[in-house]
């Protein structure tokens, strides 16, 4: 960044930051002054709402007192009348429009009437949402009782739902009732009815509507923010260039040599101040800085080539103390980064792993020849040694600060672990190890079975994927297994790609 454009952003935020705090204050000011505007209209909807289901379920109460008084309930018993009154709460039902059923109900809790025929002479199982006792007009005694089985669901047609509103139901603090999965909990109002107070109604709505309404404000304070600064910027650039173009000048210049790589230029700038003072110092030092590049340059290519035979000499070292080929760390570099991506690691991620996993038997140039290369098994003490080539791997990679071999430190050290804890060298199971870890072991045993070893024939196709359905959830992690063959087609073509 330029000493120019320094000077304007200083001036800028000095003359902006006042401003734009006000501006902030203001409009947070405004959007809670909305927002407490529109829970207030929100309240007065819900009561009104509130208020039409008290009432009805006041006169839903008011009519069940009124059959209860009834004469013809001082005989409930009489079959002939049981009948009736069923009739009589049938025709309640369907005049109300009722969801629900009126049941009457003797004092052992047997259902003698109903609007639902199938209920008659069953016991009732359920809580009522109304219970009014029948009692005698003789000697006030009780007969039974008249009850309803309320849904809820008769509430929802008080309910004036809309796009940007909905209303619905808690029941006993439990889960709601008749809600839209769209919405959300962003701005709501509740309240309890009187009647029922086990029963919460829910007015919400999505706080994003009622801001629609600042959306001219936030425009307006957009585009005014932005003259602002643009006014401050001409008239900030126009007398600092005065005041900086020296400093400009010798920028420029500079930035010239620099890009032509000409130090044999010279710098000059009139006048006596600090800046000429400056410029005179600079001139007698590009040409030792030419030197000094020269010299950093030769030393630079030295270096890079020093790398690039380290790096191929521990290729070279590594391929051959073990007998495996150059493909086989091809074919498990693709192998992981396919898995990788069919995971859902990134591409990042899944390149990454590709680079880092040719690596995952570095620890196998520490292992002996004898031990290395043994043609048939290894007895105890042999695999003992051998199972240290992951913790030697592990110990020549971790202690870099890149990113791939960071990343060569886990599968090397993680590669022989398994899903359910009995790999090494630390027995971790399922996802204590690392995906990069998971993801290769399942790579470096499909083309290791695969191929011929000093120790082994290479293995059949059949005989391998039987061992993957059977170690599915014990060796690999069953997803990767699943992922494997759904895509076996892509494995195999890249293993007949590479073939040794």
């Amino acid at each position: 960044m330029s000493f120019r454009t320094k000077i304007i952003i200083l001036i800028l935020l000095v003359s902006l930051v006042p401003y734009t705090v006000i501006m902030i204050y203001a409009g947070k000011t405004l959007r809670e002054e909305y927002y407490n505007n529109t829970q207030q209209e929100m309240t007065t909807q819900l009561s009104l709402s509130v208020n039409r289901i008290e009432q009805y379920l006041e006169n839903l109460r008011r009519d069940m007192v009124f059959i209860t008084h009834l004469d013809i309930m001082n005989d409930i018993y009489s079959k002939d009348v049981d009948r009736r009154i069923s009739n009589l709460l049938t025709e309640k039902r369907q005049d109300l429009n009722l969801e629900g059923d009126f049941s009457l109900v003797d004092t052992s809790g047997l259902i003698i009437a109903s609007s639902n025929p199938n209920k008659i002479f069953t016991k009732t199982k359920v809580v009522p949402f109304f219970s009014i006792t029948i009692t005698s007009s003789f000697d006030q005694s009780t007969l039974g009782y008249l009850m309803l089985e309320f849904s809820l669901k008769n509430i929802t047609k008080f309910f004036e739902n809309s796009q940007q509103r909905h209303y619905y139901i808690i029941l006993n603090n439990e889960t709601p009732l008749y809600k839209t999965d769209s919405y959300t909990h962003e701005m709501h109002v509740s309240e309890f009815l009187q009647t029922k107070p086990n029963i919460k109604i829910i007015l919400e709505q999505d706080r994003d509507v009622f801001l629609q309404l600042l959306k001219r404000y936030e425009y307006s304070f957009a585009i005014t923010l932005l003259l602002g600064a643009l006014s401050i910027s001409l008239i900030a650039f126009y007398f600092i260039d005065k005041l900086i173009r020296p400093v400009i000048e010798l920028s420029s210049l500079v930035k010239e040599i620099t890009q032509t790589q000409n130090y044999s230029q010279t710098i000059i700038i009139k006048g006596k101040d600090e800046i000429s003072t400056l410029a005179k110092a600079f001139d007698k030092m590009l040409h030792g800085i030419d030197k000094a590049l020269r010299q950093n340059k030769e030393l630079n290519t030295e270096i890079e080539e020093t790398q690039r035979e380290v790096v191929f000499t521990m290729g070279a070292i590594g391929e051959s103390r073990s007998k495996e080929t150059g493909n086989h760390v091809k074919r498990v570099a693709d192998y992981s980064k396919l898995l990788a991506l069919f995971y859902g690691l990134s591409e990042h991620e899944a390149e990454m792993l590709k680079q880092a996993s040719p690596m995952h038997d570095i620890g196998k140039v520490a292992i002996a020849d004898a031990i290395l290369n043994k043609p048939g098994r290894f007895i105890p003490e042999e695999f003992e040694i051998m199972k240290k080539h992951v913790e030697l791997g592990y110990e020549m990679l971790k202690h870099s600060e890149r990113s791939l071999l960071k990343t060569a430190a886990i599968v090397a050290h993680e590669h022989h672990e398994k899903w359910d804890g009995s790999g090494y060298p630390r027995g971790l199971k399922e996802e204590e190890i690392h995906i990069y870890g998971r993801i290769t072991a399942l790579a470096d045993v499909f083309d290791a079975l695969g191929s011929e070893r000093v120790y082994k024939k290479a293995w059949d196709d059949e005989r391998i994927f039987s061992l993957f359905h059977e170690e599915k959830g014990k060796h690999f992690e069953p997803r990767l297994v699943e992922l494997f063959f759904e895509h076996l087609d892509d494995f195999i073509a890249i293993r007949d790609k590479f073939k040794d």
